[in-house]
């Protein structure tokens, strides 16, 4: 980058030089972290991003995010923190503490009515199939699947690559719903799901953690989570977060119906004899 620094204040002049030099962290990193890191506060991490012809530190993390997203998956990443030496009692501490944070994040940056309209979607869908395939992803496919098959027998999970990925795939038609779930990089199969299915006029739903995911060329409705940054799995509890959210407003939506749903479980659970 030809920039001239010279003339700005030193702080800035240390701040973009640290930019520079390390774009895979400004990619994980939030303003305030970065803050926190270099010793300025917010603002000049904003004048700074600035000073670099970006309107803001937004612009540039997303800019920076990019390239990251392309070389780095969430096993590079993880592979990165073990080489740093780091107490156990201080990973364990900034993990919990990076939830609550990307957490927070994510409840500042979403909108309600993005979620709203995603729920409605399914509960007026004919058939809704919510794709998962890595680690984080099938856990949350295999949650919000579970529990909306609860009051909506058309809720399906697709968690494993094989022959009924594409059975599904081939059958799902406009009136259904089709959920990618993706962190990172993101799956070539989950977006290129997405893609398929999206050309047949079919809806789509992407659920992942960056504002610069491949997933997100292919969604009609996106919700995106905070960046968790080296503590990879922290996105699945603001996705877990999502997903709970969501099947609290198609309970809503249900009303008595969903109430029915709940005391017919009930009574088999109590027919089975299932709690202690």
């Amino acid at each position: 980058m030809d920039l001239d620094i010279s003339s700005l204040p030193k702080k800035r002049q240390r701040v973009i030089k640290y930019i520079i030099d390390n774009p895979d962290d400004v990619a994980i990193s939030t303003s305030g972290e970065l803050a926190k890191k270099l010793d300025v506060n917010a603002a000049t991490i904003v004048r700074a991003s600035k000073d670099m012809g970006y309107s803001g530190y937004n612009e540039l993390r997303k800019d920076k995010q990019k390239s990251f997203k392309q070389k780095q998956s969430p096993y590079d990443i993880v592979l990165k923190s073990l080489e740093e030496k780091i107490d156990d009692s201080d990973i364990i501490k900034k993990s919990l503490l990076k939830d609550i944070e990307v957490l927070n994040e994510t409840v500042a940056k979403i909108k309600v009515k993005a979620i709203e309209k995603v729920t409605s979607l399914i509960y007026n869908s004919k058939r809704t199939y919510i794709i998962g395939f890595e680690s984080t992803s099938r856990s949350i496919a295999g949650f919000l699947g579970g529990e909306l098959r609860t009051y909506h027998p058309g809720v399906l999970e697709i968690m494993n690559i094989n022959v009924f990925l594409f059975d599904y795939l081939r059958h799902c038609k406009p009136g259904d719903v089709v959920i990618g779930i993706s962190f990172g990089q993101s799956m070539k199969i989950t977006v290129d799901s997405l893609k398929k299915v999206q050309a047949k006029g079919v809806t789509t739903v992407a659920i992942t953690d960056s504002e610069v995911s491949p997933l997100l060329e292919f969604a009609d409705h996106k919700l995106v989570t905070g960046v968790c940054g080296e503590f990879v799995y922290s996105s699945s509890v603001s996705a877990f977060s999502i997903a709970n959210a969501i099947i609290h407003q198609f309970i809503k939506m249900g009303g008595e119906k969903s109430a029915a749903h709940l005391r017919e479980l009930q009574q088999q659970m109590d027919d089975l004899n299932v709690w202690y």
